[in-house]
């Protein structure tokens, strides 16, 4: 297998830096403009009028209300990906177990279409392959209407994406990328209770993060 610099989590952490920096930046904007306005506040006063100096200020106000609401939504995306980081980190330390049976391992390879990266990609020892998309999401996942759902207590809705279709098309292209046969495809949750069938579920393994090792050496 070609070697990888990526390690497992590795392009998930970059990301939420990136939301990090840009939340910061948001903040400093908040910060900055209407502290900036009120400097100018006399220079506008005079030059354009105290009505509609006032008015500028009340924009700033609210310019700075969306900066700070802009802020909050890039540092809780920079959570979300530091826990899916955090998830990938932990799938890979349970696949290091199969890793003196001759089993190889590639994380983070990228992607085209929209499909960001292929968490895990495995080629066991008798050169089967597989891709595993990692989730870390609560609850209870469960297969109804022909996709998967989340149950949070006595509530059930779908997920916002289809995870179903997006892990089957990672497959498809990673196999037409490294020129395999065939690529079978793996959802596997770290946190989530699963209540779905142990078979293909469209196409797709779903596990839990625990049955991982085990449901790999079945497949072979």
């Amino acid at each position: 297998m070609v070697a990888f610099s990526s390690k497992a989590g590795q392009n998930v952490r970059q990301m939420a830096k990136r939301r990090r920096w840009q939340s910061w930046r948001a903040f400093f904007g908040a910060l900055m403009l209407p502290l900036l306005v009120v400097f100018m506040f006399p220079i506008l006063a005079l030059q354009l009028g105290f009505v509609i100096a006032i008015s500028l200020v009340a924009i700033a106000v609210f310019g700075a209300i969306a900066f700070v609401f802009r802020g909050l939504d890039l540092w809780e995306a920079a959570d979300r990906a530091d826990l899916g980081a955090r998830a990938e980190e932990q799938v890979a330390e349970v696949l290091q177990t199969l890793e003196p049976k001759g089993w190889e391992f590639q994380y983070g390879m990228r992607l085209d279409q929209g499909l960001g990266d292929a968490d895990v990609i495995c080629v066991s020892p008798r050169k089967k392959t597989y891709v595993i998309d990692v989730k870390s999401h609560k609850g209870t996942v469960i297969f109804q209407d022909h996709r998967l759902h989340r149950r949070m207590g006595r509530t059930i809705y779908p997920f916002k994406k289809d995870f179903l279709q997006i892990v089957m098309k990672q497959a498809l292209q990673v196999r037409d990328k490294k020129q395999w046969d065939f690529v079978t495809p793996i959802l596997v949750f770290t946190r989530a209770q699963l209540a779905v069938s142990q078979k293909k579920i469209r196409g797709v393994y779903v596990i839990a993060q625990d049955d991982l090792v085990n449901k790999l050496q079945e497949l072979g």
